[in-house]
């Protein structure tokens, strides 16, 4: 309860300064009231506030820091059209990225079919693109929910808007692959579908660090025999190597190892451990 000389004041656009007089007004009061000084007004946020010995106060309401605007400001050139459009097309929070021959569609979707429905149609609009359909050969997923995991294609849209070295690069694919795997069928060596946005955003660091190689180490838990372990992680290692290059990511850069179960992070015997083992690495380093 406020004290009995303070009054609540509720959803106030503008306030006095100077006294509660109408904003504009030269002075205060009427009759034979003395005149004071014109009033003053500032614009505020919507809220509620405390008048008390003279003065407002904001309330922990007021001072609310409101939501940002989830419109995301256009490039330029075709893919500032191609956004503006994406936003008339009912995707206002769909941005576009541009850097060399890689895109990525970023933003934060309100739900994840509106994720879905926005990422298939900007990609469908960069690829119908007069000139981004020539530009671009690859387009990643950045595009996030408010309250979903995070993108696959995040710290791809860093390092596209960053200086390119070995250091960043290697950053960004232990970024992509943090809280994330690459999903395979049970003891087979393709890539689950479901896997092909995270491993789409690799493509698209690999492409932008290219003068780094990239060595896909694929490793497995510590459940079978050693030799059929090893067969299987060189499978895999090879089945992201072929996706990579699909991409296009060139031959020479990308190179494939299997580890089997030689480098476990977890010796425990739990489907826990298990599964931290299993595994897809992606390391950077300088050409010879």
């Amino acid at each position: 309860m406020p004290a009995p000389d303070s009054v609540l004041f509720a959803g106030a656009a503008m306030l006095a300064l100077a006294g509660l007089a109408a904003c504009g007004s030269e002075t205060a009061g009427t009759g034979s009231a003395p005149e004071i000084a014109p009033v003053e007004c500032v614009t505020i946020p919507e809220g509620v506030y405390i008048f008390e010995n003279g003065r407002f106060t904001a309330t922990a309401a007021a001072l609310k820091t409101p939501a940002p605007d989830r419109v995301i400001p256009a490039p330029t050139g075709w893919a500032g059209e191609l956004q503006t459009a994406l936003g008339g097309a009912g995707f206002p929070w769909i941005g576009v990225s541009i850097r060399q021959n890689v895109a990525a569609l970023t933003g934060t979707a309100p739900s994840q079919y509106a994720r879905e429905q926005g990422f298939a149609t900007g990609k469908t609009a960069i690829e119908s693109d007069p000139i981004g359909g020539e530009e671009v050969t690859l387009i990643a997923d950045a595009i996030g929910t408010e309250t979903g995991p995070r993108a696959p294609g995040e710290a791809l849209v860093t390092l596209m808007n960053g200086a390119i070295s070995l250091t960043a690069c290697q950053q960004a694919l232990t970024d992509t692959m943090q809280g994330q795997k690459i999903q395979f069928p049970t003891n087979v060596g393709d890539i689950s579908p479901a896997s092909y946005a995270l491993v789409d955003a690799v493509a698209g660091i690999a492409m932008l660090c290219d003068e780094y190689p990239i060595e896909v180490g694929a490793h497995t838990d510590l459940r079978g025999s050693d030799e059929f372990n090893l067969v299987l992680s060189q499978k895999r290692a090879d089945a992201v190597r072929q996706y990579l290059l699909e991409r296009g990511v060139d031959t020479d850069q990308i190179s494939a190892v299997g580890y089997g179960e030689s480098r476990p992070l977890d010796t425990a015997d739990t489907l826990a451990a298990f599964d931290r083992n299993a595994r897809i690495e992606f390391k950077a380093r300088r050409r010879p």
